[in-house]
């Protein structure tokens, strides 16, 4: 059986749109459903063409099923959300649903993988630190002070470089918890 055509009419709701999305709450449907069993129970039509799925409604009052959402945007605006979910590796729907649901933007993996890299050669560096500051010990221990020294210039910066690195990890552990 062929698909039916879609046929399109503007109604003039004359303040009865409050109750009319009050009744499709209450019975689980659409407004647009409400609208066409009210025109065919009018019409003394029983049969009605199937339309929108009805909507089930989850315990906590959350619709269940997906709607079609049209919204109007500036071409740019369009091109950047396309851009930015393709880069995300996302359909638009579920890049906007991320975002609506107050998610961090969802970088490109060109981007993650970039930041990934950094975090790797902050650690590297840490790890070089934690061997200077273990071979200090050493000789302060042994009372080498003017071996010590040649340490000190370069623990100056330890503080900063430290709180860096927590930024770069920061930065792969939240993309890494808004991927999921």
């Amino acid at each position: 059986m062929p698909p039916l055509a879609r046929e399109y009419f503007t109604v003039d709701l004359r303040g009865l749109r409050a109750p009319l999305a009050a009744r499709a709450a209450r019975d689980a449907m659409t407004e647009s459903d409400v609208l066409r069993s009210a025109l065919a129970l009018a019409l003394g039509n029983d049969t009605v063409a199937p339309g929108t799925p009805t909507i089930g409604r989850c315990a906590d009052g959350s619709l269940r099923s997906q709607v079609k959402l049209s919204v109007r945007l500036l071409r740019s605006a369009a091109i950047r959300l396309r851009t930015n979910a393709c880069a995300a590796g996302l359909s638009r729907g579920a890049y906007l649903t991320r975002l609506i649901d107050g998610a961090p933007a969802v970088m490109s993996s060109a981007d993650r993988a970039a930041l990934c890299k950094a975090l790797n050669h902050s650690s590297d560096e840490l790890a070089i630190m934690s061997r200077d500051i273990n071979h200090l010990t050493q000789l302060l221990k042994r009372g080498s002070v003017e071996a010590a020294r040649s340490y000190a210039k370069r623990h100056e910066a330890l503080d900063a470089d430290v709180r860096a690195h927590l930024a770069r990890a920061a930065a792969v552990l939240g993309e890494l918890a808004s991927s999921r």
